[in-house]
């Protein structure tokens, strides 16, 4: 029954939005009583964010498939750094319910997971030498970037958004890679002795 509730969930909230999922029009949808939503999901949020896990989960299938077709980390990290974005500018509904909304177990299992591929791909441009400094503090910087470029788009309406998108999201990520570069190379002078 959970699977269903999240599938009654996911049509709702792209066909009447995020105010549209209830958990009495879930419920309704599925046939079932308000009641047993509650027996899968404490509350409206964590059933919302369970929808919004679903599309998370192609964020990572595309930084898995650039990791297999290049092997320069700095493409890596630009390449990853453009599919973040698309991400986010194809599912803003989503994104913005997890990544911009109250933080649940949802919100921290994808902030991991995106950090995560960020920070490895950030790793690998260190030992190739393309990076210096500290892979923590220039991965956080990366996706502040990335996180920034998409919230500032998600939260006006699509009218106001750039006319090409993909070139919006080519030129942040290189913004962002070439400023890590940057800011890798101001750095690297402090940590040489």
């Amino acid at each position: 029954m959970r699977d269903e509730l999240i599938e009654a969930a996911g049509t709702l909230l792209d066909d009447a939005g995020e105010d549209g999922v209830t958990i009495r029009a879930v419920a309704q949808a599925v046939g079932v009583s308000t009641p047993s939503v509650y027996l899968h999901f404490d509350n409206r949020l964590e059933l919302l964010h369970t929808v919004c896990l679903g599309v998370w989960d192609e964020l990572g299938r595309r930084m898995l498939s650039i990791s297999a077709q290049t092997t320069d980390p700095f493409a890596e990290l630009h390449q990853r750094s453009v599919a973040y974005i698309r991400f986010g500018l194809d599912h803003p509904l989503r994104y913005r319910l997890v990544a911009t909304g109250p933080a649940t177990a949802a919100t921290e299992q994808v902030a991991d997971a995106c950090f995560r591929f960020l920070r490895e791909t950030v790793q690998r441009c260190a030992d190739a030498g393309v990076l210096h400094g500290d892979v923590t503090a220039l991965t956080r910087t990366i996706c502040a970037c990335l996180h920034g470029a998409v919230s500032l788009l998600i939260l006006q309406p699509t009218s106001k958004w750039p006319d090409d998108i993909a070139q919006y999201a080519e030129d942040v990520a290189t913004l962002a890679c070439q400023g890590a570069a940057a800011l890798s190379r101001a750095h690297h002078g402090r940590y040489e002795t």
